[in-house]
C-alpha cells in the first residue's frame, strides 16, 4: 500500500498513516500500525520536529531504538509495541518532556529499568514496558510520579521487592508486573490506591500476609491477580467491599489461618459473605488450604462464569443454590472431599461448558438432568464413589467432547445413545461395574481418538464396528474384555510339554509354539528364550502393543504367563 501511496506527485501529507499541521504543513504523526513494514527505523524520523505520535505497532522493524527520538521534543504518543526491536532504553527519550504514552511491549528489549530520567516525565501518564527482557530491581523513583495512570512491566525478568513507593501512584487504576522474579512482601501502601481497576502481581515469588484492612479503600477494583506467589495468612474481611470485582484470582499460594466470621478462613469455611461480590464474573481459590462448605451465599454471584475450587479440603455436599448461577460456564470443583449427589438441578446451569468434580466423595446415582446440558463441552466425574445405572433417558450431547466417569460404582449398561455423541474424542468409564456387551453403537463415535472399557464385566466379542473406528484415527484403545487365566502347567499340556513338533516358527527372542487349551480352544503360544539379552524388554513390548492392536489378519490375545522361569504369550 505505501509503495503504491508515497509517491512524490502528491504532498505527503496526503499519503497514507500521515496527518500534517494545517497551517505549516509539518508531519505532526505517523500512525503506520499493522502495515506489515520491516527493517530498521530510520534516524530521519528525529528530523520530525513537530511530530507528536509515532505510532510502528504491529511491524517488523528489528534492531536497536534510535536515539534521534530524543530530537522530538513535542513528542507525546511513543507506540512502537509488536515488533523485533531490542537493545536498552535509549536515554536521549528523557528529553521528550512532553511524553504521556510509551508502550513497547513485546519487543526485545534489554537492560535496567532506568533510575531517574522516566521519572522526570512529568506528563507521562501511561507506561507499557511489558513482555521484554528488562533486569534487575523496579527503581523507586519510577513509581513516584503521581500522574501515571497505567504501569505494565509484566513479563520480564525484574527481581527484588516492589518499592514502597508505589503507594504513590495514587491516581493509578492499572498496575501490571505478573510473571517477573519480585519477592518480598506487598506494600501495604498499594491497597490505599483507591482509584485501583487493576492490579495484577502474580506469578512472581511475593509472600507475607495481605493487610488486615484490605479492600476498604479498593471501590474501585475490577481485577485482582495474586495467584501463584507464596503469600500466606488469611483473606482479609474487607475484600467484600469490592463490589466491582469480575476477576478474583488467589490461587496456588499458602494461605493458612483464620479470618473474620463474614468470610471465615482459608483453611475454615470459605467466603460466606462471597455473595457481596455480585459483579465477579471468574473466582479462583484452587490449590490452597480451603476447608468447610461451599457457602450457599455463593447464589449471590449472578454474573459468574467460572469458579475454580479445586485442589482444597472442602467437604459436605454440593450446595444446590450453585444451580442458581444461570451464567457459570466452567465449574471445576474437583480434587476437594465433597460428598453426597450431584445436585439433581444441575440441569438449570445451561451455559455450562466444563464440569470438573473428580476425586471427591460423591455418591448417589449421576442426575438425568446433567444430560441436558447441550453446550456441555468436557465431563470429568472420575474417582468418586457415584452408583446407580446411566439413565435410560439420557440425551445426546452433540457437543460433547470428553466423559471421564473411570472409578465409580456406575453399573447397568453401556448405554448404546453414547454412539450419538457426535464430536465425543474421549470416552472413559473404566473401572465400573458395567456388563452385558459392548455396544456396536460405539463403532458410530468417527472423533474418537480413546476409549478406555477396561476393569467392568462386560462379556462377549469386541465389535467389529470398532475396527472402522481404529482405521479412520490413530487410537490408544484398551478394551476391557478380562481375559482368561491361563497357567504354565496348562500351557505345558496344551503344546505337549513345548514340543519341537509343535512349533510353527522361531523369533529374535523365542519360539512360537500351536497349542490345543482343555475346552478345545486353538492357540498360538509365543515362548520367549529369558537367556537372550533384550527378551525381558522384548516381551513388555509386545503385551503393551498386542494388547491394543486389533486386526483382521492378527490373532487377539487371550492371556499371557509371566514367572521368573518363562514369558509367554497365547
Amino acid at each position: 500500500m505505501l509503495g503504491s501511496n508515497w509517491t512524490e506527485s502528491g504532498s505527503f501529507c496526503n499519503w497514507v498513516g500521515v496527518s500534517c499541521s494545517r497551517r505549516r504543513q509539518r508531519v505532526t504523526a505517523l500512525n503506520l500500525t499493522g502495515m506489515g513494514l520491516q527493517g530498521t527505523i530510520s534516524p530521519y524520523v528525529g528530523n520530525l520536529s513537530f511530530l507528536d505520535t509515532l505510532d510502528l505497532r504491529n511491524n517488523s522493524f528489528y534492531g536497536h531504538l534510535i536515539l534521534e527520538i530524543g530530537h522530538l521534543r513535542r513528542l507525546s504518543v511513543l507506540i512502537l509495541q509488536n515488533n523485533l526491536l531490542e537493545g536498552v532504553f535509549p536515554e536521549s527519550v528523557y528529553h521528550c518532556q512532553t511524553l504521556q504514552v510509551t508502550s513497547l511491549v513485546h519487543d526485545k528489549l534489554r537492560g535496567v529499568l532506568p533510575k531517574y530520567w522516566l521519572s522526570n516525565l512529568t506528563s507521562l501518564h501511561t507506561l507499557y514496558l511489558g513482555q521484554n527482557n528488562f533486569t534487575g530491581t523496579i527503581p523507586p523513583p519510577l513509581v513516584n510520579n503521581s500522574k501515571l495512570l497505567y504501569l505494565g512491566l509484566d513479563s520480564n525478568n525484574l527481581y527484588g521487592s516492589i518499592p514502597d513507593e508505589i503507594g504513590n501512584l495514587q491516581n493509578s487504576e492499572a498496575i501490571v508486573l505478573e510473571a517477573n522474579n519480585l519477592n518480598g512482601t506487598i506494600p501495604s501502601s498499594i491497597f490505599n490506591i483507591s482509584s485501583l481497576r487493576v492490579l495484577a502481581l502474580d506469578f512472581n515469588s511475593l509472600s507475607g500476609t495481605l493487610p488486615s484492612t484490605f479492600g476498604l479503600q479498593l471501590h474501585n477494583l475490577r481485577a485482582l491477580y495474586l495467584n501463584v506467589n507464596q503469600i500466606s495468612g488469611s483473606i482479609p474481611s474487607y475484600l467484600s467491599n469490592c463490589s466491582q470485582l469480575t476477576m478474583l484470582e488467589l490461587s496456588y499460594n499458602q494461605f493458612t489461618g483464620p479470618i473474620p466470621a463474614e468470610l471465615c478462613d482459608i483453611k475454615g469455611p470459605i467466603l460466606k459473605g462471597i455473595g457481596a461480590l455480585r459483579n465477579l464474573n471468574m473466582l479462583t481459590l484452587s490449590d490452597n488450604n480451603l476447608s468447610g462448605t461451599i457457602p450457599s451465599t455463593i447464589k449471590g454471584i449472578k454474573s459468574l462464569q467460572r469458579l475454580y475450587l479445586y485442589g482444597n479440603q472442602l467437604d459436605q455436599s454440593i450446595p444446590t443454590e450453585i444451580c442458581l448461577l444461570a451464567n457459570l460456564g466452567e465449574m471445576a470443583l474437583q480434587k476437594n472431599n465433597l460428598s453426597g449427589p450431584i445436585p439433581s438441578c444441575i440441569g438449570n446451569l445451561f451455559n455450562l461448558q466444563i464440569m470438573f468434580m473428580s476425586s471427591n466423595q460423591l455418591s448417589s446415582s449421576i442426575p438425568s438432568s446433567l444430560w441436558s446440558l447441550e453446550n456441555l463441552l468436557f465431563l470429568n466425574l472420575l474417582s468418586n464413589s457415584l452408583e446407580g445405572n446411566l439413565h435410560a433417558n439420557m440425551r445426546a450431547l452433540k457437543m460433547l467432547q470428553g466423559i471421564d466417569l473411570s472409578g465409580n460404582r456406575i453399573s447397568g449398561k453401556i448405554p448404546t445413545i453414547l454412539g450419538d455423541f457426535q464430536s465425543l474424542s474421549v470416552l472413559n468409564v473404566s473401572k465400573n461395574s458395567f456388563s452385558e456387551a459392548i455396544p456396536e453403537q460405539l463403532g458410530d463415535l468417527i472423533t474418537l481418538d480413546y476409549l478406555d472399557l477396561s476393569h467392568n464385566n462386560l462379556c462377549r466379542e469386541i465389535p467389529k464396528s470398532l475396527n472402522n473406528v481404529k482405521t479412520q484415527n490413530t487410537i490408544d484403545v484398551v478394551l476391557a474384555v478380562e481375559h482368561r487365566l491361563i497357567s504354565y502347567q496348562e500351557l505345558r499340556y496344551a503344546t505337549n510339554d513345548f514340543s519341537k513338533a509343535n512349533i510353527l516358527g522361531v523369533g529374535s527372542f523365542g519360539s512360537v509354539f500351536k497349542g490345543i487349551l482343555s475346552e478345545g480352544t486353538f492357540v498360538a503360544a509365543k515362548v520367549l528364550n529369558l537367556q537372550l539379552e533384550g527378551a525381558f524388554k522384548s516381551f513388555d513390548a509386545e503385551c503393551k502393543v498386542l494388547a491394543r492392536v486389533r486386526h483382521r489378519n492378527l490373532v487377539k490375545v487371550i492371556s499371557s504367563c509371566s514367572s521368573p522361569q518363562l514369558r509367554a504369550i497365547s
